[in-house]
């Protein structure tokens, strides 16, 4: 799973993650659509708590072609959510061709900041 990913609620989450085969990063600038959601730590049927995002390939960091995404998540999504181990799901498109990576672990801390 790799080391987990600390977001507070109530802020912007802009979350960089590289997508790895076989611990390789892997191209896919070739998708035509990557998405990610927040879902619950319920491993046999995982709740949505944040729906998902469509990623951009032009968003500052993104390389795609290095498998580096970024997901942009707007404070609007998290100041409801409640602290608590949950995971970010990621869903390439490719050629029609849905693939879902495996779930990075986020660790979703209380935010005391207005």
């Amino acid at each position: 799973m790799g080391t987990p990913i600390y977001r507070f609620t109530g802020d912007d989450w802009n979350v960089q993650v590289t997508l790895k085969k076989d611990g390789v990063a892997t191209d896919v600038s070739a998708a035509s659509a990557i998405e990610a959601s927040i879902v619950d730590s319920d491993g046999i049927a995982p709740a949505t708590l944040v729906a998902a995002v469509t990623c951009d390939s032009g968003a500052t960091g993104a390389d795609w072609a290095n498998g580096i995404v970024i997901v942009e998540i707007p404070n609007a999504s998290t100041t409801s959510l409640d602290p608590q181990n949950a995971y970010m799901e990621i869903q390439v498109t490719t050629a029609g061709l849905k693939e879902t990576w495996p779930r990075s672990n986020l660790v979703i801390k209380k935010g005391t900041i207005a």
